[in-house]
Protein backbone atom coordinates (compact mmCIF):
# COMPACT_ATOMS: atom_id res chain seq x y z
CA UNK A 1 0.00 0.00 0.00
CA UNK A 2 1.05 3.55 -0.86
CA UNK A 3 1.81 6.14 1.71
CA UNK A 4 -1.46 8.05 0.23
CA UNK A 5 -4.33 5.86 2.02
CA UNK A 6 -7.67 5.61 -0.70
CA UNK A 7 -10.35 5.32 1.24
CA UNK A 8 -13.76 4.23 0.03
CA UNK A 9 -16.84 5.22 2.08
CA UNK A 10 -19.97 2.42 2.13
CA UNK A 11 -22.47 4.08 4.32
CA UNK A 12 -26.25 4.80 3.97
CA UNK A 13 -26.30 8.49 5.60
CA UNK A 14 -24.89 10.86 3.29
CA UNK A 15 -23.85 12.91 6.41
CA UNK A 16 -21.30 10.51 6.95
CA UNK A 17 -19.82 10.88 3.68
CA UNK A 18 -19.68 14.66 3.87
CA UNK A 19 -18.24 14.32 7.41
CA UNK A 20 -15.50 11.78 6.74
CA UNK A 21 -14.78 13.40 3.20
CA UNK A 22 -14.11 16.68 4.88
CA UNK A 23 -11.97 15.24 7.84
CA UNK A 24 -9.76 13.43 5.69
CA UNK A 25 -9.27 16.46 3.62
CA UNK A 26 -6.65 17.96 6.00
CA UNK A 27 -5.02 14.99 6.46
CA UNK A 28 -1.43 14.32 4.73
CA UNK A 29 -1.68 10.67 4.42
CA UNK A 30 -5.68 9.61 3.52
CA UNK A 31 -7.70 10.75 0.84
CA UNK A 32 -11.68 9.70 -0.19
CA UNK A 33 -11.46 8.08 -3.03
CA UNK A 34 -15.29 7.25 -3.69
CA UNK A 35 -18.58 7.47 -1.10
CA UNK A 36 -20.97 4.70 -1.64
CA UNK A 37 -24.46 4.04 -0.88
CA UNK A 38 -24.28 0.39 -2.33
CA UNK A 39 -22.30 -2.24 -2.04
CA UNK A 40 -22.65 -2.84 -5.58
CA UNK A 41 -21.43 0.36 -6.32
CA UNK A 42 -18.53 0.25 -3.58
CA UNK A 43 -17.56 -3.63 -5.61
CA UNK A 44 -16.77 -2.01 -8.47
CA UNK A 45 -14.66 0.78 -7.61
CA UNK A 46 -12.58 -2.01 -5.84
CA UNK A 47 -13.04 -4.26 -9.43
CA UNK A 48 -11.04 -0.99 -10.93
CA UNK A 49 -8.20 -0.28 -7.56
CA UNK A 50 -9.15 3.06 -7.00
CA UNK A 51 -9.51 1.75 -2.97
CA UNK A 52 -6.78 0.80 -0.54
CA UNK A 53 -9.65 0.64 2.60
CA UNK A 54 -12.90 0.40 2.55
CA UNK A 55 -14.81 1.73 5.92
CA UNK A 56 -18.01 0.29 5.60
CA UNK A 57 -20.99 0.27 7.88
CA UNK A 58 -22.36 -3.05 8.07
CA UNK A 59 -25.87 -2.29 7.83
CA UNK A 60 -26.46 -2.80 3.92
CA UNK A 61 -29.70 -2.78 2.92
CA UNK A 62 -29.87 -4.81 -0.29
CA UNK A 63 -27.20 -7.15 0.88
CA UNK A 64 -25.80 -9.26 3.49
CA UNK A 65 -23.17 -7.56 5.16
CA UNK A 66 -21.27 -10.98 6.21
CA UNK A 67 -21.62 -12.36 2.45
CA UNK A 68 -20.04 -9.27 0.94
CA UNK A 69 -17.33 -9.04 2.97
CA UNK A 70 -16.41 -12.17 2.79
CA UNK A 71 -16.34 -11.87 -0.77
CA UNK A 72 -14.38 -9.09 -0.67
CA UNK A 73 -11.79 -11.18 1.89
CA UNK A 74 -11.72 -13.82 -0.60
CA UNK A 75 -11.15 -11.85 -4.29
CA UNK A 76 -9.56 -8.99 -3.11
CA UNK A 77 -7.03 -10.03 -0.83
CA UNK A 78 -5.25 -6.79 -0.50
CA UNK A 79 -8.06 -4.64 0.62
CA UNK A 80 -8.30 -3.64 3.61
CA UNK A 81 -11.75 -3.69 5.97
CA UNK A 82 -12.67 -1.28 8.37
CA UNK A 83 -16.70 -1.87 9.82
CA UNK A 84 -18.08 1.33 11.32
CA UNK A 85 -21.15 0.56 13.65
CA UNK A 86 -23.40 2.52 15.13
CA UNK A 87 -24.40 -0.08 17.66
CA UNK A 88 -20.58 -1.34 19.28
CA UNK A 89 -21.54 -5.05 20.24
CA UNK A 90 -18.90 -7.76 20.80
CA UNK A 91 -20.74 -10.54 19.76
CA UNK A 92 -21.06 -8.38 16.18
CA UNK A 93 -17.36 -7.95 15.73
CA UNK A 94 -16.75 -10.91 16.40
CA UNK A 95 -18.64 -12.40 13.89
CA UNK A 96 -17.46 -9.35 11.38
CA UNK A 97 -13.97 -10.28 11.99
CA UNK A 98 -14.21 -13.52 11.54
CA UNK A 99 -16.07 -13.16 8.41
CA UNK A 100 -12.63 -11.28 6.71
CA UNK A 101 -12.86 -7.50 8.06
CA UNK A 102 -9.59 -6.49 9.72
CA UNK A 103 -10.45 -3.46 11.80
CA UNK A 104 -13.83 -2.28 14.11
CA UNK A 105 -14.55 0.91 14.76
CA UNK A 106 -17.30 2.67 16.61
CA UNK A 107 -19.39 5.74 15.29
CA UNK A 108 -19.30 6.39 19.32
CA UNK A 109 -15.27 7.24 19.11
CA UNK A 110 -13.57 10.02 18.70
CA UNK A 111 -12.74 11.13 14.96
CA UNK A 112 -8.92 10.75 16.18
CA UNK A 113 -9.75 6.93 17.11
CA UNK A 114 -10.98 6.43 13.42
CA UNK A 115 -7.80 7.78 12.04
CA UNK A 116 -5.93 5.58 14.59
CA UNK A 117 -7.77 2.44 13.02
CA UNK A 118 -7.10 3.55 9.44
CA UNK A 119 -3.78 4.29 9.78
CA UNK A 120 -3.07 0.45 12.01
CA UNK A 121 -5.17 -1.25 9.05
CA UNK A 122 -3.09 0.40 6.36
CA UNK A 123 0.01 -0.68 8.26
CA UNK A 124 -1.36 -4.14 7.83
CA UNK A 125 -2.39 -4.50 12.11
CA UNK A 126 -5.75 -5.34 13.22
CA UNK A 127 -8.31 -2.62 15.25
CA UNK A 128 -11.13 -3.17 17.69
CA UNK A 129 -13.37 -0.71 19.41
CA UNK A 130 -12.57 -0.72 23.17
CA UNK A 131 -16.34 -0.71 23.55
CA UNK A 132 -16.47 -4.15 21.97
CA UNK A 133 -13.63 -6.07 23.06
CA UNK A 134 -13.23 -5.00 27.06
CA UNK A 135 -10.32 -2.73 26.47
CA UNK A 136 -8.23 -5.96 25.13
CA UNK A 137 -6.33 -5.57 22.01
CA UNK A 138 -7.85 -8.00 20.75
CA UNK A 139 -11.73 -9.78 20.62
CA UNK A 140 -11.28 -13.88 21.41
CA UNK A 141 -13.18 -15.75 19.51
CA UNK A 142 -16.02 -16.55 20.84
CA UNK A 143 -16.54 -12.88 22.39
CA UNK A 144 -19.08 -14.40 24.81
CA UNK A 145 -19.26 -17.65 27.09
CA UNK A 146 -22.91 -18.06 26.13
CA UNK A 147 -22.85 -17.45 22.60
CA UNK A 148 -23.95 -21.63 22.33
CA UNK A 149 -26.65 -20.83 24.29
CA UNK A 150 -27.63 -17.39 22.84
CA UNK A 151 -27.72 -19.30 19.34
CA UNK A 152 -30.07 -21.89 20.84
CA UNK A 153 -32.81 -19.80 22.05
CA UNK A 154 -32.57 -17.99 18.93
CA UNK A 155 -33.12 -21.00 17.11
CA UNK A 156 -35.82 -22.10 19.14
CA UNK A 157 -38.38 -19.40 18.76
CA UNK A 158 -41.17 -20.77 17.03
CA UNK A 159 -42.65 -20.12 13.74
CA UNK A 160 -39.60 -21.53 11.53
CA UNK A 161 -39.80 -24.59 9.09
CA UNK A 162 -37.13 -26.53 9.44
CA UNK A 163 -35.31 -25.62 6.13
CA UNK A 164 -35.57 -22.11 7.62
CA UNK A 165 -33.90 -23.08 10.95
CA UNK A 166 -31.02 -25.11 8.93
CA UNK A 167 -29.66 -21.59 6.92
CA UNK A 168 -30.34 -20.01 10.40
CA UNK A 169 -27.77 -21.53 12.28
CA UNK A 170 -25.61 -22.26 9.32
CA UNK A 171 -25.78 -18.70 8.65
CA UNK A 172 -24.89 -17.88 12.33
CA UNK A 173 -21.86 -20.64 11.85
CA UNK A 174 -21.02 -18.63 9.06
CA UNK A 175 -21.40 -20.15 5.59
CA UNK A 176 -22.33 -17.77 2.94
CA UNK A 177 -26.03 -18.45 1.22
CA UNK A 178 -23.75 -20.37 -1.81
CA UNK A 179 -22.13 -22.60 0.64
CA UNK A 180 -25.17 -23.30 2.33
CA UNK A 181 -26.87 -24.06 -1.33
CA UNK A 182 -24.11 -26.66 -2.10
CA UNK A 183 -24.31 -28.40 1.03
CA UNK A 184 -28.07 -29.38 0.90
CA UNK A 185 -28.18 -29.38 -3.19
CA UNK A 186 -30.37 -26.00 -3.11
CA UNK A 187 -29.89 -23.27 -5.39
CA UNK A 188 -28.46 -20.14 -4.12
CA UNK A 189 -32.03 -18.38 -4.66
CA UNK A 190 -34.07 -21.08 -2.86
CA UNK A 191 -31.57 -20.34 0.13
CA UNK A 192 -31.83 -16.49 0.04
CA UNK A 193 -35.11 -16.97 -0.26
CA UNK A 194 -35.60 -19.45 3.01
CA UNK A 195 -32.98 -17.09 4.82
CA UNK A 196 -34.99 -14.21 4.16
CA UNK A 197 -38.27 -16.16 5.68
CA UNK A 198 -36.66 -16.95 8.77
CA UNK A 199 -35.60 -12.98 9.41
CA UNK A 200 -38.91 -11.84 8.58
CA UNK A 201 -40.53 -14.09 10.79
CA UNK A 202 -37.96 -13.29 13.61
CA UNK A 203 -38.32 -8.99 12.83
CA UNK A 204 -34.95 -9.03 11.45
CA UNK A 205 -33.88 -6.84 8.69
CA UNK A 206 -30.68 -7.59 8.16
CA UNK A 207 -27.42 -9.38 9.55
CA UNK A 208 -26.98 -6.90 12.01
CA UNK A 209 -30.48 -7.06 13.34
CA UNK A 210 -28.89 -10.95 14.01
CA UNK A 211 -25.97 -9.75 16.09
CA UNK A 212 -27.85 -7.52 18.51
CA UNK A 213 -30.71 -9.82 18.41
CA UNK A 214 -27.50 -12.75 19.62
CA UNK A 215 -25.69 -10.01 21.66
CA UNK A 216 -29.24 -9.46 23.73
CA UNK A 217 -29.97 -12.94 24.20
CA UNK A 218 -26.29 -13.31 25.16
CA UNK A 219 -26.62 -11.13 28.39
Amino acid sequence: MSSLIRIGVLDEQEVVHFGLRACFSALPDMVVTGGYFRAESALHAIERGGIDLLLMDPVLRYQGSLDFIRNLHLHYSKLRILMFLTDPSATAASMLLDAGAHGVVSKRQSLADCIQAIRMLAAGQQYCSPDMEGGGASIPSPALTNAHEAEAMLLSLPGLSVREREVLRLCIDGLTVTCIAARFGRSSKTVSTQKQAAYRKLGLKSDMDLFRRLARYGG
